[in-house]
């Protein structure tokens, strides 16, 4: 696809986690070039626009893709200022001419980067939105993604799902979770954030070496203190 006659060069907003890992293997399987993945770290844990947990290991899983990279940091007054910054330079200097994002469900994040990214003229693509999660779900398993949660928030999870992985019987379990709480099947209501250790584009799985959790009444987080990247099987 070209944007005005011109090859598609984006930026991706990336987290780590599974749905802006999935973003970026779809649209580079429509043949986009993916200039840089952009991730915003917010300055608060609980920032309704960023995901938190890990973002600092998205290092590694872009390395593991061969993609650029950069971390900007969310301002604590406004959190799309440094996003803004940051991509109104990559058009400059690099010519990008759109954002991609994982957004699924969330008007309130899609708007706004609708929004942020018209103002600075760019087009965004949001190649999940809308999918129904259980297709999404489906598509994850078949292509082969590892994911882990590293954060829940939300009836029905507790501390035994940090750091656990979505195995079909773990997808099965939180299906079933989902229609007695309301948990959206995706977390898109931040019910629980996610990490990818490998995925279909990842020349190298990622190994957590170390890690620990921190509770608080309900809800908590994994916090990956040491990881590598590491030959996977076939290699």
């Amino acid at each position: 696809m070209n944007i005005q006659g011109k090859r598609t060069n984006v930026a991706v907003l990336f987290s780590g986690g599974k749905d802006s890992t999935y973003s970026t293997w779809v649209v580079q399987h429509q043949g986009w070039d993916i200039n840089t993945l952009v991730t915003a770290r917010p300055s608060d844990q609980d920032s309704l626009m960023f995901h938190y947990p890990n973002i600092e290991w998205t290092g590694l899983q872009a390395k593991s893709m061969g993609l650029s990279h950069q971390i900007v940091e969310a301002n604590e007054n406004d959190e799309m200022l440094g996003l803004r910054r940051s991509l109104s330079a990559l058009k400059d200097r690099r010519s990008i001419t759109g954002l991609v994002t994982g957004a699924v469900a969330s008007d309130y994040q899609k708007t706004r980067f609708d929004n942020m990214s018209d103002a600075i003229g760019l087009k965004t693509f949001a190649p999940l939105w809308h999918k129904n999660p259980k297709l999404l779900v489906d598509d994850l398993k078949k292509s082969g993604f590892r994911i882990i949660l590293t954060a829940v928030a939300a009836n029905g999870l507790d501390e035994s799902w940090l750091g656990s992985e979505l195995t079909d019987q773990e997808w099965s379990r939180l299906e079933r979770l989902s229609k007695i709480h309301g948990i959206h099947l995706t977390g898109e209501g931040g019910e629980y954030e996610s990490f990818v250790l490998d995925a279909p584009h990842f020349s190298k799985s990622i190994e957590i070496e170390e890690s620990r959790n921190e509770w608080q009444g309900d809800r908590g987080r994994m916090i990956i203190e040491k990881a590598s990247l590491r030959d996977k099987p076939s290699n």
